[in-house]
C-alpha cells in the first residue's frame, strides 16, 4: 500500500512537471508581434497637360531673301551689295545738285541709248503726273523723272532678279508666316564686266 501511494505520487509529480514545463516553454517561445499599419496608397497630384505651341517659321536671313532662287555665295553678295550702295551714295549728293554729267558715267549703254530716243521721252512724258513738263533730252528724264522720283529715299536692300540683274530696294514690309515681303524698287542695276552700272527701265518693263 505504501509503495502504491509513492508510485501515484511520483506519477502525479511527473505529470505536473511535464506540465508545468510545457506551459514555461508555450509562454517563453510565444512573441507577440506589434501591429503594422498598412500606409495608404500615395496618390500623384494631377499635372494640366501642356498644351503644345508650334514653333514659329524661321525668318529668312538678308541673304537668304536677297538672293531668293539665284545661285550667288554669300561673299559674293556682300561684296556686290557694298558696291551698290556705294553707287546709290553717290548718286544721292549727284541729285541733289543735278550733276547730269557725273550721272551719265554710271548709266549703262543701254539705257543712254534707249532714253535719248524721242518717241521713248514723249511715251514717258504722257505718264508724268505732272502735265505740262516736256522730255525731249536725256538730261530732262534725268531732271523730272529719275531725280524726281528718288531723291531723299532710303534703299535698304537689295534684291537678285539674276546674278547680274539687280534691284536696289526699301523694305516697306517685312515677311512674315502668312504674308510675303513688300518693298519699293528705286533702282536696277546691271552687272557689266564685273562691274554694277546703273540700269533706267523701260517703259515696257
Amino acid at each position: 500500500m505504501y509503495i502504491l501511494a509513492m508510485k501515484n505520487s511520483k506519477l502525479i509529480s511527473t505529470v505536473f512537471s511535464a506540465v508545468a514545463f510545457f506551459t514555461l516553454y508555450s509562454c517563453g517561445s510565444t512573441k507577440i508581434e506589434p501591429v503594422q499599419e498598412i500606409p495608404a496608397p500615395v496618390t500623384e497630384p494631377e499635372v494640366p497637360a501642356v498644351k503644345e505651341v508650334p514653333p514659329e517659321p524661321e525668318k529668312k536671313d538678308e541673304y537668304a531673301k536677297s538672293i531668293g532662287n539665284v545661285s550667288v555665295t554669300k561673299d559674293t553678295f556682300e561684296a556686290d551689295k557694298a558696291e551698290i550702295m556705294n553707287i546709290i551714295k553717290k548718286l544721292s549728293t549727284i541729285m541733289k545738285d543735278f550733276d547730269y554729267e557725273s550721272w551719265l558715267l554710271y548709266v549703262d549703254s543701254e539705257s543712254k541709248a534707249y532714253w535719248s530716243k524721242s518717241a521713248n521721252l514723249k511715251k514717258a512724258q504722257s505718264k508724268l503726273p505732272v502735265k505740262g513738263l516736256q522730255l525731249k533730252t536725256l538730261q530732262d528724264y534725268f531732271k523730272y523723272v529719275f531725280v524726281g522720283a528718288r531723291v531723299g529715299r532710303e534703299v535698304t536692300s537689295i534684291r537678285y532678279v539674276s546674278d547680274s540683274y539687280v534691284k536696289a530696294v526699301q523694305v516697306t514690309e517685312e515677311e512674315t508666316s502668312d504674308s510675303e515681303e513688300k518693298y519699293t524698287v528705286y533702282y536696277y542695276f546691271n552687272k557689266i564686266n564685273g562691274h554694277w552700272e546703273l540700269h533706267l527701265p523701260t517703259i515696257d518693263e
